[in-house]
């Protein structure tokens, strides 16, 4: 299976992505004035250098480093090149990130051994109001970290039991005791991350054009949440119609509001086993599961049984699938279709493996990837598997 990263896309999980934001952007601030400077005092400082480093890419660069003198004081004075997100590092595991532009002076205090945990500063609107959301989700996010700890905590104990008994009813009476614990914490966890959603969604329509609504908006899930994206990004680009970052972003979200749940989905039209052209759009009137795939793919044929199933359970009643390969041997695909019992009549195959425009149609960056569509044409879920497919599909067949 072939994973392309995304620049935008940095977590599926919309609050696994909350934790990495931050532990990676505890705020800064600035204050505009007619030239760029950024000046720091910091505590505990044996002299490190500390750099100024540009990650609005994938390929961080250095701006301007300085040493940190027997004061514990430091100053760069190379301007950044456009508003954006910027990292002071004394190492790669010791740092705070900034928003800033080049005509900004930005004063920093901190603990040099800790810097992203203590970095404060006095300045620009932007950072203020970065500083502010940090501060209202931390505490937050700690207390999902500590819920999914003690699930994980749970999984090992019921793990370790199963290695010390076979015998089936002690363990299924040992689960039976453990779930409703279990349970708990997941409830826990999701009624703290509606409380992340709600704070998240209240602070963008609040701040839209500001720079920190770039990390807050990244926290939700662009499935669910695209009307934020969407507006997250209008108003950024609005504001700041030359920086490429955020051009980066809009695109990015043009692409999802075209897959997003309820658009009509993207026309599909390819040769299928016997060299004939077949269009996605041939089969409205039914609900359609379009199954990209690839004989090559392990995960795809170990998901191959379940699809089967689904189609057998719910082919009359009005569902179809259309399975999209992404191989490049006609063999090998039509072996895997016979030798998995696929035995819907829709497959096709451009045999341009990841150079198919499919790829970049459907936005996904590795298989098996499902759209379900509704009887209409329209996407109704995206990416789902197991129970999750199925209910999807029960809901839209009735």
């Amino acid at each position: 299976m072939k994973n392309k990263s995304r620049f935008w896309l940095l977590r599926r999980s919309p609050y696994g992505l909350a934790l990495c934001f931050w532990l990676l952007f505890l705020s800064c601030g600035n204050k505009n004035n007619d030239s760029f400077q950024i000046k720091g005092k910091l505590t505990n400082s044996a002299g490190e250098f500390i750099s100024l480093v540009n990650v609005n890419s994938n390929q961080p660069k250095t701006i301007d480093s300085a040493k940190v003198d027997e004061n514990g004081e430091f100053i760069f004075t190379k301007k950044v090149p456009e508003k954006g997100f910027y990292s002071l590092q004394i190492s790669v595991s010791n740092y705070a990130t900034i928003i800033a532009d080049s005509t900004e002076k930005i004063t920093i205090e901190g603990d040099a051994k800790h810097l992203s945990e203590s970095c404060k500063a006095s300045g620009s609107k932007d950072s203020e109001l970065f500083s502010v959301f940090n501060s209202s989700t931390k505490k937050t996010f700690k207390e999902m970290e500590a819920v999914r700890m003690q699930q994980d905590s749970i999984r090992r104990v019921f793990e370790a039991y199963m290695n010390t008994t076979k015998d089936s009813i002690t363990v299924n009476a040992f689960s039976k005791s453990l779930e409703p614990i279990f349970n708990s914490y997941s409830d826990k966890y999701r009624k703290l991350a509606d409380e992340v959603s709600v704070y998240i969604k209240k602070f963008i329509d609040e701040n839209t054009s500001s720079f920190a609504c770039l990390a807050a908006v990244q926290m939700l899930n662009p499935d669910k949440d695209i009307v934020y994206f969407s507006k997250v990004a209008d108003a950024l680009t609005t504001k700041y119609p030359t920086i490429e970052t955020l051009k980066g972003f809009k695109a990015y979200v043009d692409g999802e509001k075209r897959l997003s749940v309820g658009m009509p989905a993207p026309e599909i039209t390819m040769n299928d086993k016997d060299g004939m052209p077949l269009s996605l759009s041939s089969m409205k009137g039914k609900v359609v599961i379009v199954d990209f795939w690839a004989s090559w793919c392990k995960p795809c044929r170990a998901e191959n049984p379940f699809v089967v199933s689904l189609y057998n359970k719910y082919k009359d009643k009005g569902l179809d699938i259309f399975s999209v390969s992404l191989d490049f041997k006609k063999d090998a695909w039509l072996g895997a279709i016979a030798q998995d019992k696929l035995t819907w009549k829709n497959h096709v195959c451009d045999m341009k493996q990841w150079q198919s425009p499919v790829v970049a149609l459907y936005g996904f960056s590795g298989i098996p990837f499902a759209c379900v569509l509704d009887k209409n044409g329209n996407i109704a879920g995206k990416n789902l598997r197991g129970p999750a497919l199925e209910e999807k599909i029960k809901e839209l067949l009735k």
